[in-house]
């Protein structure tokens, strides 16, 4: 065979190879395509998972089982459209049922006028033929509304008012602003509700919170509470030290006793905390505080002294100070500033610092008593009472969840995370995390060099190289 017959061989043998491969490429990148846009995976490395939708809003969306619509408006070509798809595509990660669409109101205005746009930015949310504007494209906006259109019929959480307890609307360092926002983030109506005005709790209460009052209650609002959880009612006691609020008698009934002491800690000093705002690292074995690695703060607290004879009412400790912590009784040691540990007339922790009390209820509630004929012979099981549960949780520090302390540690998950289980609610018993907010990457001086040489020198120097090896190699089989 003559060279130039055995050229052309070889050169449609390897033309044949190369076209082959370049299908195979090409088919195995069409094929990874098909499947990246039908299966993907995201990874997010940022610190705390900052570039992620929140462990709150992932649970929120697995509840969407209807297809969903989110509509945004931005005019097209601009900067903060590129963003809003980057934003909407950890939306559509976490849930198929999602459907974003965008519209350019200066090109749609009729559409964009039907939706009832007001300004760039604005996301239109349909589901099960229910609709709703989110003002924002931010996380908290787009969440609120969603939530207010998955569960139309909003719980009612109330805080009780007449006594000088903890103003919900309040700004300032007492007030319990912060939690109210919190509580209407997670899909609840926040109301006042004052028992010297009326003579009940309202029907809808899913959760009544008693925050701190500065004055005892009266029997009237006693009684009120009493047969609130005598409904299988649900309620949130916060006190403070050296005033019980009237509660003591109360809380006895259901088997948790109180002393006029606060508790004190070193422990946490060398982070800026004052000696009375002891940190919780241990919890009780319960829903609202499963998986529950955070720490907790709990500022001016006292004690609760949970009777564990009281078998029919169940006491567990939900929150339970470190060893190191101890109690001061009365307050002669605050003038003085003399909180230092004494052997001889101070109690040694750690302390019970928040719990729950279940409590078996054998009436059934208002509008559940069954209609029985009157010739009918009641049978065994219907001249049964019904069982069921109320349930107290009582925490020892009203500061544990104001203003200043709320977003701090674990505060507000802990807070949230009993309402929720009072509430019934126990897909949003969860740990949330902070607000989103843009990280900076800094490398370091070696790790810029590292990446300099790999990136400029080492994979241009390794492909010129492999390169020259495949030329040379090829001109060796001429």
């Amino acid at each position: 065979m003559s060279s130039e017959k055995l050229w052309k061989k070889r050169a449609m043998v390897y033309g044949g190879g190369t076209a082959a491969a370049v299908l195979l490429v090409v088919g195995i990148l069409v094929v990874a395509a098909m499947l990246s846009d039908r299966y993907y995976v995201r990874w997010d490395l940022s610190r705390g998972q900052s570039q992620s939708l929140t462990p709150g809003t992932r649970a929120l969306l697995g509840e969407v089982d209807k297809p969903l619509t989110m509509t945004v408006f931005y005019p097209e070509g601009s900067v903060e459209r590129q963003n809003a798809k980057e934003q909407l595509q950890k939306y559509l990660y976490h849930s198929r049922q999602i459907t974003v669409n965008f519209v350019d109101p200066d090109r749609q205005p009729e559409k964009a006028k039907e939706a009832g746009f007001r300004f760039a930015g604005n996301v239109l949310i349909e589901y099960d033929g229910r609709r709703q504007m989110a003002e924002r494209l931010d996380e908290e906006a787009v969440v609120n509304t969603l939530r207010r259109l998955l569960k139309p019929q909003q719980k009612k959480v109330y805080f009780l008012t007449g006594q000088g307890e903890r103003d919900i609307n309040d700004a300032k360092a007492p007030g319990l602003q912060v939690a109210r926002k919190a509580l209407e983030n997670e899909g609840y109506e926040v109301h006042p509700l004052n028992l010297l005005t009326q003579a009940e709790v309202p029907q809808d209460a899913t959760v009544v919170i008693v925050a701190a009052p500065q004055k005892p209650l009266v029997p009237q609002e006693l009684s009120a509470l009493k047969n609130y959880l005598g409904r299988r009612g649900k309620l949130l006691v916060m006190l403070e030290p050296f005033n019980d609020g009237g509660l003591q008698d109360f809380l006895a009934g259901y088997g948790i006793g109180l002393d006029d002491g606060m508790v004190l800690d070193l422990s946490q000093v060398a982070l800026g905390l004052g000696v009375e705002m002891p940190l919780v690292f241990k919890y009780g074995p319960h829903r609202i505080t499963r998986d529950f690695n955070l720490a907790t703060v709990f500022p001016r607290a006292r004690p609760l002294i949970l009777k564990r004879e009281a078998k029919e009412t169940p006491l567990l400790p939900l929150a339970i100070s470190m060893p190191s912590s101890w109690e001061k009784l009365g307050k002669e040691w605050m003038r003085g500033g003399k909180f230092n540990y004494d052997e001889q007339r101070d109690r040694k922790g750690p302390f019970t610092l928040a719990a729950l009390a279940e409590i078996k209820v054998t009436a059934p509630p208002a509008g559940e008593k069954k209609e029985q004929k009157a010739d009918a012979a009641p049978k065994p099981a219907e001249t049964k009472p019904d069982e069921a549960k109320a349930y107290l949780a009582v925490y020892g520090s009203a500061d544990f969840a104001a203003n200043p302390y709320f977003n701090l540690f674990g505060n507000g998950d802990m807070f949230l995370n009993t309402v929720n289980f009072l509430a019934a609610e126990e897909k949003q018993i969860i740990i949330r995390k902070d607000e989103q907010k843009a990280e900076t990457f800094i490398l370091k001086t070696s790790q810029a060099w590292i990446l300099f040489l790999i990136s400029l020198i080492f994979i241009p120097l390794a492909l010129a190289t492999g390169g020259i090896y495949a030329y040379r190699r090829r001109r060796g089989l001429r």
